[in-house]
């Protein structure tokens, strides 16, 4: 009795851990008196997602001078001085630079000296010349008489026609020593460069001491007004017209000038599928050939668009926090479209209306609500 006494308690023991660990003998709270903590965010900016009809599409392109001028000499020699610097304006006639004539002007001084030398040979040509046309004058009567015969006069004759050929000849010589003069004469005025316009130095390619080459480059000059460049893609053919005005936003300068279309090309390229446009900008300080910017074209599109910073991203995850109408946040999964400035196109995953976080998603967490 006593033994199965002892069993029957130790059983008895068993069961009630048995029960105990099974949670039997806890209080169980019933699932609607759970209470989950919500996280209350702050600081979070929201919108609506908007949806528009007209859009205006930037088309990349370059500034152009309408007047470009590469100021080269047609002499060679060291640079003397160089009066200017790059993004200096100048006038027209303003000397730009000057190189070293000193060879030029001693080549004039020989070339003055074989002039001299020229003159003297037709003053001694004309001397004898007219020394031998009298003796041929007398011996013309002569032979009229009959005082000498025709092989003496056709002697004389020929030391005429001798003398007469040597001044011809040294008035030749002259001419051609004077134009030789001349020539070189002329290039002294290619050692003092001056700009051919009113404009600006937008490149300078030599210095002071370098060799000057004719033909190549020294400084360029730029002068208003700027021509914006772009290639538009051939669905706007016929659209872009002459004449017309649009906007073109300069990124370095960060300004939206007005560009008036001044030639549009009638020829669409067969491998681009682009054709030229050309836009005369207002003016404003600072604008270089060169600079790129965005023609900005106006067209109707029926698009939902949302600011880029409102576009969460996790790997290959591209997704935008949705404000629901409790006031909490949820992940939404988003299709993207082109870029419109500083939105983008969203082809899928929202509606209209709909209220998103359009700044501080790194903050934003999935059920966690919107404070203030």
């Amino acid at each position: 009795m006593k033994g199965w006494l002892k069993y029957l308690i130790f059983a008895l023991i068993i069961f009630a851990m048995v029960l105990w660990l099974g949670g039997f003998l806890t209080k169980k709270e019933k699932p609607s008196e759970l209470s989950r903590q919500v996280i209350t965010l702050q600081g979070l900016e929201t919108g609506l997602v908007e949806k528009v009809e007209q859009i205006s599409s930037p088309y990349v392109g370059h500034v152009v001078a309408d007047k470009r001028v590469e100021v080269a000499t047609r002499v060679m020699g060291r640079i003397k001085g160089l009066f200017v610097k790059e993004g200096q304006s100048v006038r027209a006639g303003q000397v730009l630079l000057s190189i070293d004539g000193e060879e030029l002007q001693a080549q004039v001084s020989a070339m003055e000296h074989q002039v001299t030398q020229a003159e003297q040979a037709l003053k001694s040509a004309l001397a004898n010349y007219e020394m031998v046309k009298k003796t041929f004058n007398r011996y013309s009567n002569l032979l009229k008489e009959g005082a000498i015969t025709q092989q003496e006069f056709d002697q004389i004759r020929a030391q005429y026609e001798s003398a007469k050929a040597q001044v011809e000849q040294a008035r030749a010589g002259i001419k051609v020593v004077q134009s030789q003069r001349q020539a070189v004469a002329s290039g002294l005025k290619y050692t003092s460069l001056t700009s051919p316009i009113n404009g600006v130095v937008v490149q300078k390619n030599a210095d002071v001491g370098d060799l000057a080459v004719p033909g190549s480059p020294l400084l360029v000059v730029e002068a208003s007004p700027y021509i914006f460049e772009v290639f538009l893609p051939e669905r706007l053919a016929g659209k872009v017209k002459v004449g017309e005005e649009y906007e073109v936003h300069l990124q370095a300068l960060s300004k939206t000038l007005k560009g008036r279309v001044r030639e549009v090309s009638p020829a669409i390229d067969p491998v681009t599928k682009t054709f030229r446009v050309k836009l005369q900008l207002q003016e404003v300080e600072g604008i270089r050939s060169g600079m790129y910017g965005s023609l900005l074209i106006p067209e109707r599109v029926e698009v939902l668009l949302v600011p880029e910073s409102a576009i969460f991203k996790r790997f290959d995850f591209t997704g935008v926090w949705v404000v629901k109408p409790d006031n909490t946040l949820e992940l939404r999964f988003v299709k993207l479209g082109e870029r419109r400035g500083d939105k983008v196109e969203v082809l899928s995953g929202l509606r209209e209306g709909e209220r998103i976080v359009l700044r501080g998603v790194e903050k934003a967490c999935e059920g966690c609500k919107l404070g203030g």
